[in-house]
């Protein structure tokens, strides 16, 4: 599926609520952003009653998703998102800034966690997610703790020194593991981790709060939860999870999840596509898309 209508003028078929569908599915970008601006700014439509955002994507900047998810609120009064099948990372972003959210049986978000790169001499560059690499050193913090606790218990069971002496000598021994890890690690890069780990964040916060009119308080705890408490990056969080937040999940008609559960493995294999489709329902533009 690739983009057709760059240089041609749109033929979109309107209800008659003024209602239109679009496509995103591909990675978070500047030049995502941009294919965005030139679609819409060649719609020419100023006010639409709702834009159902069919959105499947595994993320990317998350500076462009938060500037995305207001360029789309300037145009649509009512924005309903529609995620047939995994939403990831900073992409997650969009689906915030929806009035409406709804999930095909295959449907999930992704934690909204940042990833950065890093480098090794056999790959070159690739990417993780801060909150893995975190996890790492946090990881290591405990098991020090852990052995120190460990070491100095067998060493006042095992010996008559007394407790100053034997965590002096357990200090050594667990150094003599630990530091060398420790080492290796640099502290401007670990701070560069930190920060960057929360940037997702503060722009979900931002969101949450300046379009959807969510109190702080429990914009911050939603966006923390979605950031930091899951196991890995590419963890499913189904809609369960996400109505319990208080995000506005709605069960989907069985016609309208018939075709969401179709359209997710067509879009899995899709090559990156964005752009509005011709349709007069949403229901018959994926019909569209899953045949």
């Amino acid at each position: 599926m690739k983009n057709t209508n760059q240089n041609k003028k749109l033929k979109i078929t309107q209800s008659r609520k003024n209602d239109f569908t679009y496509v995103l599915c591909d990675d978070i970008s500047p030049e995502t952003m941009k294919r965005m601006y030139v679609d819409f700014n060649d719609l020419n439509v100023k006010n639409m009653d709702t834009l159902h955002l069919v959105l499947c994507s595994n993320g990317g900047s998350p500076s462009c998703a938060y500037e995305m998810a207001h360029y789309i609120r300037n145009y649509a009064r009512r924005v309903i998102g529609l995620f047939p099948s995994i939403t990831y990372s900073s992409s997650v972003l969009l689906g915030l800034s929806c009035n409406q959210l709804m999930f095909g049986s295959f449907g999930a978000w992704g934690p909204l966690d940042t990833q950065t790169p890093y480098y090794t001499a056999d790959r070159g560059y690739d990417y993780d997610s801060t909150e893995n690499i975190d996890a790492c050193y946090k990881a290591l913090i405990d098991y020090g703790v852990k052995a120190m606790d460990r070491s100095v218990g067998m060493i006042v069971k095992r010996t008559k020194l007394n407790s100053a002496d034997s965590i002096k000598l357990s200090k050594h021994m667990v150094d003599a593991v630990v530091q060398p890890v420790l080492s290796k690690i640099d502290p401007n890069t670990l701070g560069a981790y930190h920060r960057g780990s929360e940037l997702a964040s503060m722009y979900g916060v931002r969101i949450l709060k300046e379009i959807m009119k969510v109190d702080f308080d429990k914009a911050w705890d939603i966006c923390y939860d979605l950031t930091k408490n899951w196991p890995t990056h590419g963890f499913h969080v189904k809609k369960k999870e996400l109505q319990s937040y208080g995000l506005p999940v709605k069960e989907p008609s069985p016609s309208i999840l018939n075709a969401m559960d179709a359209m997710k493995f067509r879009l899995d294999e899709a090559k990156p596509f964005q752009g509005f489709i011709d349709g007069n329902t949403v229901l018959s533009t994926m019909s569209k898309i899953a045949a």
